[in-house]
């Protein structure tokens, strides 16, 4: 009895124990409102697992865990623009990164419960800078519906600055997507090579 696990990190990032995740949860959930639950298990399921949620969901995006996913923001009301790593990401970061058709599902549930679509991390790009660079043209075009701004920098709003990442990563086919490139590129026909065309 003295072996319970109270961490949530570690199986967060597993599809085969989304059920320990859950039992690991109702069973904090369940002490925390019950004066006769042990003193000990009160103590680290407030020092532990509900401190870990923020960490668990971000293990949970990175492997696409969806139903973990689900659980740790509808269940455990895990911060959904929490931030962990040496980086400071969100969960939305984080599934900006790896990109796949499942981190864009769990994008657009984050999205759906309130994360920031214009969050910027700790090397000092946005949500959609990184989504260009993974070279994800989905997830751009999804992020872009959903608000992302496309002038945000790290120190404020400058004109073209999604559209300068594109240029810069020679991701040209981002240009024609990102609002008020194609007048950048126009105006300023040296940024990109002769050879590409890119706007109507």
């Amino acid at each position: 009895d003295n072996q319970h696990d109270f961490r949530l990190g570690l199986i967060a990032g597993s599809i085969a124990s989304v059920d320990e995740l859950k039992e690991r949860w109702f069973f904090c959930e369940k002490c925390l409102n019950d004066f006769q639950c042990k003193f000990d298990y009160v103590e680290q399921c407030k020092s532990v697992t509900i401190p870990e949620r923020n960490n668990a969901l971000s293990l949970a995006v990175t492997h696409a865990n969806t139903e973990a996913v689900y659980f740790l923001v509808n269940q455990a009301k895990t911060d959904v623009n929490g931030i962990t790593g040496r980086y400071h990401e969100t969960p939305l970061m984080i599934a900006a990164y790896y990109g796949t058709k499942k981190h864009q599902e769990i994008a657009s549930f984050l999205i759906s419960r309130g994360a920031n679509v214009n969050a910027i991390d700790l090397t000092k790009m946005t949500i959609l800078q990184t989504a260009i660079w993974k070279n994800n043209m989905d997830f751009v075009k999804m992020l872009l519906e959903n608000g992302a701004d496309p002038s945000l920098t790290y120190n404020g709003k400058k004109e073209g600055a999604a559209c300068m990442t594109a240029i810069r990563r020679k991701r040209f086919e981002f240009i024609s997507i990102i609002p008020g490139c194609c007048s950048l590129v126009k105006d300023n026909s040296e940024l990109i090579p002769n050879n590409v065309y890119v706007c109507q």
